[in-house]
């Protein structure tokens, strides 16, 4: 396949992004139908590929779809309830980089099946990770069929952004303090898909000051504030709307996304939430689109 190109709750989204993105696994069973997960976007993937029946339990921030926080609870992203797991009787556990090693250890020592995830960095290895994770819940065909479709809108949006010019973008993730984005997360893929310079993509973290993003004078602000609601977001927008030598804030290009779309790492979120990203950094899109 070509190259296609954040409190609490903060911290279970983005300290996995910062891990180097692989897989590994145990030998799982050819099918497995009773099966653990130990991340949000992990039980999402399940509930992609039509194998929540095969979903026993996942964490208590597994809320995407809503029909995931029904689900039995086996503690937070960062702390399991490893007692419950192994009575539960899981033939597969698929956890994160947020799970601690010793958990896992005990588990291992209990026989049961671990896969290990880390959180993906680009596109592409959403869509392997996505596939991985099909092939132990024996979804591979459905797996393959929502790939090709995410990558096919994505390919679209890349081909309609391709003759413009770069827009500079910042986008905000957390709130205090400032939070942002920069090349050693997924998020900065949608920048680099949609033809816009992120202008922290090389900051050493994501730690920034709201000083330095009104040096930068960037085109337009992006708000996604995860762990937090809207309300929240829309008064951000109000914050950085009161600041009158922003380019963003005169020309009104300071938006507020919905981080359950933006920060979830499956090729089907990635491409519905590259889809928004595209046509807020560049207004041509949509007025081509309407003309047509």
């Amino acid at each position: 396949m070509e190259r296609l190109k954040s409190s609490k709750k903060i911290l279970v989204w983005m300290l996995p992004l910062l891990c180097a993105p692989a897989w590994a696994a145990a030998q799982a069973p050819a099918l497995a139908s009773r099966v653990i997960s130990l991340s949000p976007f992990i039980t999402e993937t399940i509930y992609l590929l039509g194998a929540q029946d095969q979903l026993l339990a996942d964490t208590s921030y597994c809320t995407v779809p809503p029909e995931a926080a029904q689900k039995e609870k086996i503690g937070s992203v960062t702390l399991m309830n490893v007692e419950k797991i192994i009575s539960l009787q899981p033939d597969l556990v698929i956890s994160s980089p947020l799970s601690k090693e010793k958990q896992l250890r005990i588990l291992r020592s209990q026989g049961l099946c671990l896969m290990e995830i880390r959180n993906p960095k680009t596109f592409d290895q959403m869509c392997a990770i996505t596939l991985k994770i099909a092939e132990a819940l024996g979804k591979t065909a459905q797996a393959k069929t929502l790939i090709k479709q995410a990558s096919d809108d994505v390919d679209k949006i890349r081909r309609e952004v391709a003759g413009l010019i770069p827009r500079r973008v910042f986008i905000q993730i957390g709130l205090k303090p400032l939070h942002t984005v920069n090349k050693d997360l997924f998020i900065n893929e949608y920048f680099i898909l949609a033809n816009a310079v992120n202008i922290t993509a090389n900051q050493p973290s994501g730690v920034y000051s709201r000083e330095e993003v009104i040096k930068q004078d960037p085109d337009v602000i992006l708000v996604a504030t995860m762990g937090s609601n809207k309300k929240a977001g829309l008064l951000e927008k109000k914050r950085w709307m009161a600041f009158p030598s922003l380019t963003s804030a005169k020309n009104n290009e300071i938006h507020v996304l919905d981080p359950e779309v933006i920060c979830h790492p499956t090729p089907v979120s990635f491409a519905s939430g590259l889809k928004q990203v595209s046509a807020l950094i560049h207004p041509a899109i949509n007025s081509a689109q309407e003309s047509r």
